[in-house]
């Protein structure tokens, strides 16, 4: 019996430093079948296509500019694997990663997401010896039905996931509104609906650089998104009022959380019985004044 193509979909936009060595490390994993497909999302320098050219598994798909959203919603539709898989360009694999999550995939068929801890590297490469991911007391909670422990929390690293093409539907997609956070509102969302598996080991690594214009970097982007989390929740057909409110709480924390973060000076102190009756009124208006340029009423 053959084994299930796996497709990895490689997004890129105006950063040819790291692509070959992305490449690379999917072209020497350990399991195949294996396609790659690097979705250049509009940029200015056509570098990503030659770097594709010189491997005979790597497509080459040029759309116009829309966000990292919108390549990987691209690259799925395009992709022909029964399972896939998202690298960013400036990330890496371990090379038995595909393996191992395959394996766990085949066996286990109420999982539909296999994820893992990755370790941290410098711009070069080079260990930083800081692994992301659960802690020893966690491990336990990163498998399984996890959507009430993660809301709000966590969410699975970027470089980790496999995924069945099944997750796919009309409804549950990567939001192409959201430009920065929109794998926080996807997987919180897969979450709800599916189970999932953690590796304790880091089976990826992940590139961490000081560069302004990195998204992860930019922190005050992630603002708001809670407001966008709780629309689509509703979309994909959330309408039970006990189980919204539960969300809202959990969301309103994490907006509080986010604004504190970039916004040490003006930090939003919980009034929980306000949090309790009306989580609402946290997102909205942390949204809201957000958009606005202007900083919420304090609590």
């Amino acid at each position: 019996m053959s084994s299930p193509l796996v497709s990895v979909i490689i997004p890129t936009y105006n950063r040819p430093t790291f692509l070959k060595e992305a490449i690379d490390s999917v072209v020497g994993q350990t399991y195949v079948p294996i396609e790659i497909l690097v979705i250049d999302d509009g940029s200015n320098i056509n570098y990503a296509e030659e770097i594709c050219n010189h491997y005979k598994n790597c497509t080459y798909l040029y759309k116009k500019n829309g966000g990292l959203s919108s390549a990987r919603n691209f690259g799925i539709k395009k992709s022909n694997g029964a399972y896939i898989a998202f690298l960013d360009d400036d990330d890496f694999w371990r090379k038995d990663k595909i393996e191992k999550q395959v394996a766990i995939l085949e066996t286990h068929k109420e999982v539909d997401l296999v994820h893992s801890s990755a370790m941290v590297v410098t711009e070069l490469g080079e260990s930083t010896g800081n692994i992301i991911g659960a802690s020893k007391t966690k491990v336990s909670k990163r498998s399984g039905n996890v959507f009430w422990n993660a809301l709000g929390v966590w969410v699975v690293k970027s470089p980790t996931p496999l995924l069945r093409r099944t997750v796919f539907t009309k409804d549950l997609l990567f939001d192409e509104t959201i430009k920065v956070g929109e794998d926080i509102d996807f997987y919180q969302r897969l979450f709800y609906r599916h189970q999932i598996y953690y590796i304790d080991e880091p089976l990826a690594f992940y590139r961490e650089f000081d560069n302004p214009v990195r998204l992860s970097k930019q922190r005050e982007k992630y603002i708001g998104i809670e407001k966008k989390m709780i629309a689509n929740f509703r979309e994909m057909g959330v309408h039970s009022p006990i189980i919204l409110h539960k969300i809202k709480i959990r969301l309103a924390k994490q907006a509080v959380r986010n604004w504190n973060s970039v916004y040490p000076n003006d930090l939003i102190k919980i009034n929980y019985l306000t949090l309790f009756l009306n989580p609402s009124k946290y997102i909205w208006e942390i949204s809201d004044f957000y958009a606005n340029r202007s900083k919420p009423r304090k609590q």
